[in-house]
């Protein structure tokens, strides 16, 4: 079977900006963002019991 370059073609591949606006963008980086903004809002919303904690072990140090 011959193999036809893209060269022979007269094609040159994707640049990296092109082949992530083509297959949907990077996923992993949304997924990272996503779990950082998770994290953030559940430390927004247990903080007082997180400050509990935190006081209570620096306390038991003493």
């Amino acid at each position: 079977m011959k193999k036809v370059s893209l060269d022979q073609l007269g094609l040159k591949s994707l640049s990296m900006e092109e082949s992530l606006e083509i297959n949907g963008g990077d996923f992993s980086a949304f997924l990272k963002k996503a779990g950082l903004a998770g994290l953030v809002y559940d430390v927004i919303d247990n903080w007082s019991t997180i400050k509990k904690g935190f006081s209570n072990g620096w306390n038991s140090l003493k």
